[in-house]
Order: C-alpha cells, then sequence, then structure tokens
C-alpha cells in the first residue's frame, strides 16, 4: 500500500472513530445529532473523492509524459537507424564504382 493510500485509510478511521466517540457523548438529541453526522460524512467523502480525484490526475500526468518520451526516444531511434541506413547504402555504393573502376 503506497503511502498517500495508507494516509488516506488513516484519515477515514481516525474519521470514524471521531464520529463513533461523539454520538457516545454527544449532548444533542438523536435527530440533530444524525443531520450532523450525515453532513460532516458527505464532507469528508467530498474530501476524500477530491484528494481521489487530485491523485489520478497526477498519474494521468506522469502517463502522458512517459508516452510523450517513448515516442520521443522511439521517433530518435528511427532518425538514427535511417541514418545509418543511408550511410551503409551509400558506402556499399562507393564501394562498387570502386570497385568497378579497378
Amino acid at each position: 500500500m503506497s503511502n498517500n493510500a495508507k494516509i488516506i485509510v488513516g484519515i477515514a478511521a481516525a474519521a470514524a472513530v471521531g464520529a463513533a466517540i461523539g454520538l457516545v457523548f454527544a449532548p444533542e438529541k438523536g435527530s440533530d445529532l444524525r443531520k450532523i453526522v450525515k453532513k460532516n460524512a458527505n464532507n469528508w467523502a467530498d474530501e476524500l473523492l477530491s484528494m481521489v480525484q487530485a491523485r489520478g490526475n497526477q498519474a494521468k500526468a506522469l502517463v502522458e509524459d512517459a508516452e510523450s518520451r517513448a515516442k520521443s526516444w522511439k521517433n530518435k531511434a528511427k532518425d538514427e537507424f535511417e541514418q545509418i541506413a543511408d550511410n551503409t547504402v551509400n558506402t556499399v555504393k562507393s564501394a562498387q564504382r570502386d570497385v568497378a573502376g579497378a
């Protein structure tokens, strides 16, 4: 499990423990307490979703960067191969002319 996942799980666990303790010792009546818990649960869910989306966006950016680098390396290798092939053809033709002229 990555550090970010551990942090998210830790936050969620701490929130659940805090909510449970709050329910036990809360001075509010049940209906008010349920509204507060629902509101907090929704807020925590929104925060968690935002964190997950941010990590997803970071991962997507890393993948796009890796793809871009791979394409660049591929194009560079192709260009170098073509240059080597051209040089080889030119060397063979030159050698053929030298042999024919000798």
